[in-house]
């Protein structure tokens, strides 16, 4: 039952019944007698204990905690939100060899106008001097991609006046939310890790900045087109989603990967290896998730004529959502109830008739497939993750 908080009106009403209830007496009329300006001064310090109340049931709990209250549950099980974090990147200027380009130099992204400046200074050789640069704010503002342009802001003489982005270094993100922040926290309360198994694979790769969810496998790498893959201990597999401001589909950078492996051999603290005895980086295969592509057909939609731009936009959006809210299960780390790997034609008729539904219309069938033949159900294999390719109305 959701808590209901009285309205200041109410607990005033409730107070003034109470004491005229008390004194065995009716109080004036007057908004000035004595006790309706009690109870109104009442009413307005209660509403302020309910409030309080309210506010700190919900930060006793990590599934309703918020913000200082919700970092508190995650120190307990020591999971630390993520900062921000600055994009560093590799940077490329030409010019005329043995000048020197100085560690003070500015350099703004063409792009999104952002300040850069390098780690120390270079010299040119062989026409070309590369640097190091890092965003001057943190966030995914900082962010460019390879073939980028960053001007100089203060002319170097015998330095091109521009330089080249050729490899990205450190992928800027912004502070964890509490959404994104309150998954980790939950994953270490409700499992228990313990000699690198998949709970702390979990825990290591999403304590990552830009990742939004790793799912660890034992064994090789799935094929994605056969669902099948041939593994010997101790083979080890984890896709890593990264965080839709990193890209849409949750596809990492190379970048974002390569940190993932260094979490799970090392402790980020303390620069010791985490992994067990007998298992090594050999054996541990890092994994962009891949997101799938599925098309839907809808056949004999029937809505009032005004409404069937509006009918088809809220189907094509919903179908998408529904499509990126399923996940690969893992077995003995997912938990039961949450398993949403199975997409089948019944759930996406569901899906388009509820929306269909509500703009009081109706649709004959609904169907899907992935590019080859209509599919009545398919199951999402280990580090596959699903969008729409879009909706046809037929």
């Amino acid at each position: 039952m959701p808590l209901s908080i009285p309205t200041t009106q109410q607990i005033k009403d409730r107070n003034l019944s109470n004491l005229e209830t008390a004194l065995s007496q009716t109080s004036p009329l007057n908004e000035k007698a004595f006790l309706r300006v009690l109870s109104a001064m009442e009413a307005i310090s209660h509403t302020e204990l309910y409030k309080y109340g309210a506010e700190r049931s919900i930060q006793n709990l990590a599934i309703t905690a918020t913000g200082s209250g919700l970092d508190l549950f995650g120190a307990e099980y020591e999971v630390i939100r993520k900062p921000a974090t600055a994009a560093v990147l590799d940077i490329e200027i030409g010019g005329t060899n043995g000048t020197t380009i100085p560690a003070t130099t500015e350099f703004i992204g063409t792009a999104n106008a952002e300040r850069y400046f390098p780690d120390a200074s270079a010299i040119i050789a062989g026409g070309v001097a590369s640097l190091t640069v890092t965003a001057e704010n943190t966030g995914i503002g900082g962010n460019l991609l390879v073939g980028d342009e960053l001007t100089v802001t203060t002319p170097i003489p015998g330095a091109n006046p521009s330089a080249e982005v050729t490899a990205i270094d450190t992928t800027g993100t912004d502070e964890e939310s509490d959404d994104d922040y309150r998954i980790r926290v939950l994953d270490a309360i409700r499992t228990t890790g313990g000699g690198g198994n998949s709970a702390d694979y979990r825990t290591w790769g999403q304590a990552v900045a830009g990742v939004e969810r790793v799912y660890p496998y034992a064994g090789n790498p799935t094929d994605l087109e056969t669902g099948t893959s041939t593994s010997y201990p101790p083979q080890r597999t984890v896709y890593v989603q990264a965080d839709e401001t990193i890209d849409p589909d949750g596809v990492p950078t190379s970048a974002i990967l390569d940190d993932v492996r260094d979490a799970i051999n090392n402790d980020p603290t303390t620069g010791e290896e985490n992994v067990p005895l007998g298992i090594n980086d050999d054996t541990l295969f890092v994994e962009a998730i891949t997101r799938s592509t599925f098309n839907v057909t809808v056949t004999g939609l029937d809505v009032p004529a005004d409404k069937v731009v509006d009918a088809q936009s809220a189907i094509t959006t919903g179908v998408d959502t529904y499509f990126r809210s399923l996940f690969p299960f893992i077995e003995g780390l997912d938990f039961v109830s949450d398993k949403n790997e199975k997409i089948t034609d019944v759930t996406i008729s569901e899906v388009v008739q509820d929306i269909v539904s509500q703009y009081g219309g109706t649709a004959d069938d609904v169907s899907f497939d992935k590019g080859a033949g209509t599919l009545t159900s398919y199951t999402l294999i280990p580090g596959e993750l699903a969008k729409s390719g879009g909706v046809s109305f037929v």
